[in-house]
């Protein structure tokens, strides 16, 4: 009878572990801001995604530039 209780305290763990790692999951996806990166600019402007990006969405000096200028 021993094991059988070891067993359940060990699927009672790894059913706990579980469920915090979906929860942490599921508030990371919730929290997160949108991306900002959009194919829908770079089809407006006629560029690749790499006139601005370095690492799609990190912006480069010309991506900063493009976005200042988006709302003048």
């Amino acid at each position: 009878m021993h094991r059988a209780t070891t067993i359940s305290a060990v699927l009672a763990a790894v059913a706990a572990t579980a469920t915090a790692i979906a929860f942490g999951v599921v508030m990371t996806v919730m929290v997160s801001g949108p991306s900002v990166a959009s194919p829908a600019i770079a089809q407006k402007t006629g560029k690749p995604c790499t006139a601005c990006h370095t690492t799609p969405p990190a912006l480069n000096a010309a991506g900063k530039k493009y976005k200042q200028s988006m709302g003048k």
